[in-house]
């Protein structure tokens, strides 16, 4: 496996939960910014990606190419790289199901988190190890909030 941990910051990780807690019921999505540092991520920044699945919104996401390009931009702005994705799983655990495993790839970090009425729940990380089958769990590191 390419990426086998990610250290998310305090301001991704609430810009992530905010925003997944506001596309509920629907699965929310976006891109994380960051730098690779060896075989771990430091995700520094997450976006908002326009979901284009529009047939099942509860259980299925396909970001908007445009916003993808748009968080590279701003990414390579600042010497930054996109290092992964993220969604939520409305009213479902935060692993992968088979629809995300297969739509993955090599070397970006994919984080997942559940969303249910008034809140969101677990948020894990995973990566592809294309000798597995799919998405793998890795280890996540959450950064303390600046005081």
């Amino acid at each position: 496996m390419s990426v086998l941990g990610v250290r998310l910051s305090a301001a991704a990780h609430s810009t992530i939960r905010r925003l997944a807690e506001a596309a509920y019921p629907h699965e929310g999505c976006g891109v994380l910014i960051g730098a690779y540092d060896g075989e771990a991520v430091a995700a520094q920044e997450a976006t908002s990606a326009r979901n284009l699945w529009t047939e099942r919104l509860f259980d299925r996401y396909e970001m908007d190419p445009a916003d993808i390009q748009a968080a590279d931009r701003r990414a390579r702005a600042r010497g930054l790289d996109v290092v992964g994705f993220w969604h939520s799983h409305p009213d479902h655990p935060a692993r992968p199901s088979q629809f995300d495993s297969d739509r993955s790839w090599a070397d970006y970090t994919y984080l997942i988190v559940n969303t249910v009425a008034g809140g969101s729940g677990d948020l894990n990380a995973f990566g592809r190890d294309d000798e597995a089958d799919g998405l793998q769990p890795i280890a996540l590191e959450l950064e303390a909030a600046q005081p």
